[in-house]
């Protein structure tokens, strides 16, 4: 076969830019079996010396030219422990790897009371003690070297001398930063910029018109991001001695959604608390917007232990998302399946399930039926949900769209109290009797359409969970699929399988609830794990278990209050307020908590 002369020019050209693009390569390699440039080991090349050496008895031999430091990756919010080799003569980073103490990054971890010299030991190959729960650090976490050395890593404060957008910076020192910040003045060549000094002013309001956004000094915001153990106390000053209430953490930004979400399932849209699957012993999640060990913090330890449960234990999982990701893999075999979704319309997939799971009964009744703490710990429940609680669904109703409450009823109290904490929900007995929540001794009826006597007249009202069946039942299955994208059969079959596994099923969402519509989205989908009863159950959907005061009352500090203390109040930029508590928002509708966690030690009480 004759070749023509243009492909022979091309083959050509193909062949020198190759030479060109690999001529340095080439190079290196010849010059290596030319014996040049020598490696400093035979065998280890150009690798740092070890760091310490064990012998076959276990004794202990330590490397000093060498500094080993146990610190936290500030690479994501994760902040798994690390541990970083030093070159102690010339304090370059040699390497990072995980650190045998962290959790995040070693299971099982080292006992927190184990000596350095025992954790170097338990790294080796002493008794292949180095492999069993090998401790690891992500590739992020290994570019920490790199960072120290870059050449665009930022030692000193910078200052725009350019328009904006333009990219021209130049370093300054941090006593002109503070003088500027705190005095301004034209300091871009663009107008007058008033400093912290003057924005810090406690009575003049943002605007007389919407008093709720409170004083002028919320007109200063304070932007943070990894919390690197220095947070607290720039909240410290930022809010309690500065005044502002804007002092905005990662939370607000990345993944702010999905905890206005959680907290509204909870009841708490202050702390916003979120749970996570127990992995360990969890049969089937839904994972919907973030893959395993991919999204939703704690991204490695959450692959780890993904990994052996799907190994060792009875895990399987579906991951939906527009995009396919690393989820889907030969490793995960049938474990693990991707389900493709139309971007942001997860609050479809929501209530396709929820409408499947009250047209099949396939709701917890058990654990939804108690209203009250004390009676869902009798009955051997770690949590209670206000499903049977009622609402005045009457129109034109003063409390319509709003949970019926004991002071409605008649009972009496200052007027401070009505609809705070001591002002009892209402339920009916099985009995049809109408009951104050906290009083209740035995469950509640949960599907309730009825008229009650409330200030003489006739009130109508329902249960919250018969107004989630009703606003579920509002669109057919069909329906909610063509929104979506996903068959109503895979619907109905993702469905039946969330509910096939007691308790041990769960929905989350943590990563994935950043569209316009992500806060509905979130709601509906962990309202899931309410209707299935998992709450804080062994491989439900549990929450953590506490963490340590870093502000509280010390041997000699007291870190929680001061002098001159400020209280900040007005409204938050992220808004992550009751709805009832924005400027220019109509009363409160439905109150949105479906779960209640009690605290410790906590006790319902009626007013």
């Amino acid at each position: 076969m004759k070749i023509s002369k243009r492909r022979q020019v091309l083959a050509l050209g193909g062949l020198a830019a190759f030479a060109a693009g690999y001529s340095e390569t080439a190079g290196r390699m010849v010059g290596k079996l030319l014996g040049h440039d020598a490696p400093k080991h035979k065998t280890a090349g150009e690798a740092p010396a070890p760091e310490f050496r064990v012998d076959r008895q276990g004794k202990l031999e330590i490397n000093t030219a060498q500094q080993v430091s146990y610190t936290t990756c500030l690479g994501c919010t994760t902040m798994c422990g690390v541990r970083v080799r030093i070159d102690r003569a010339s304090g370059k980073v040699l390497r990072v790897s995980g650190n045998p103490y962290s959790p995040l990054s070693t299971d099982p971890h080292l006992p927190m009371k184990a000596s350095v010299r025992d954790s170097f030991i338990a790294i080796s190959a002493l008794n292949g003690k180095g492999l069993d729960g090998r401790s690891t650090a992500c590739g992020r976490g290994n570019a920490v070297a790199q960072q120290i050395d870059s050449p665009y890593r930022v030692l000193t404060p910078l200052k725009r001398v350019g328009s904006r957008n333009s990219g021209q910076w130049e370093p300054i020192s941090f006593e002109q930063m503070v003088k500027e910040v705190v005095n301004g003045g034209n300091l871009f060549g663009e107008g007058n910029v008033e400093g912290l000094g003057t924005l810090r002013d406690l009575t003049t309001p943002i605007d007389s018109k919407q008093p709720a956004l409170g004083s002028r000094v919320n007109q200063v915001a304070v932007l943070s991001s990894v919390n690197d153990g220095r947070e607290n106390f720039a909240r410290r000053f930022f809010q309690q001695s500065y005044g502002t209430l804007n002092f905005i953490g990662h939370g607000s930004y990345c993944g702010g959604s999905y905890r206005s979400g959680s907290g509204a399932l909870f009841g708490d849209m202050k702390t916003m608390p979120h749970c996570k699957p127990d992995f360990s012993n969890a049969e089937f999640v839904l994972f919907v917007g973030t893959a395993p060990g991919q999204a939703g913090n704690p991204f490695k330890r959450q692959g780890t232990l993904v990994a052996k449960a799907r190994t060792d234990g009875k895990l399987s999982y579906v991951v939906v998302d527009p995009v396919l990701t690393h989820a889907d893999n030969r490793a995960s075999g049938d474990r693990g399946r991707w389900l493709p979704i139309k971007p942001g319309t997860d609050g479809a997939l929501a209530m396709a399930i929820i409408r499947w799971l009250f047209e099949n009964e396939r709701i917890d009744s058990h654990f939804l039926s108690f209203p009250n703490a004390v009676l869902a710990k009798q009955n051997g429940e770690p949590s209670f949900s206000n499903a049977s609680h009622l609402v005045v669904v009457e129109p034109k109703h003063p409390r319509e769209q709003r949970m019926l409450r004991a002071s409605d009823l008649g009972i009496e109290m200052a007027e401070e109290q009505r609809y705070k904490d001591t002002d009892a929900f209402v339920c009916l007995d099985q009995a049809g009797k109408p009951v104050f929540h906290d009083l209740a001794t035995g469950p509640a009826q949960l599907f309730v359409d009825t008229v009650l006597t409330v200030g003489g007249k006739e009130v109508r009202v329902k249960s919250s969970l018969q107004l989630l069946r009703e606003e579920a039942m509002r669109l057919e299955l069909r329906t909610y699929a063509e929104a979506c994208g996903i068959p109503a059969e895979t619907l109905s079959g993702l469905a039946r399988e969330l509910s096939s596994h007691g308790k041990k099923a769960s929905v989350i969402a943590h990563g994935g609830m950043m569209s316009g519509s992500g806060f509905y989205n979130a709601y509906a989908l962990l309202s899931i794990n309410a209707l299935l009863g998992n709450i804080n159950w062994k491989g439900g959907f549990v929450a953590n278990g506490g963490g340590f005061k870093d502000n509280g009352e010390g041997p000699r500090y007291k870190l929680d209050g001061f002098a001159g203390m400020v209280k900040p109040s007005g409204t938050p930029l992220g808004r992550n307020v009751p709805y009832e508590k924005r400027p220019n928002s109509p009363r409160a509708r439905l109150t949105t908590n479906l779960i209640r966690l009690p605290r410790p030690g906590s006790r319902m009480r009626r007013g």
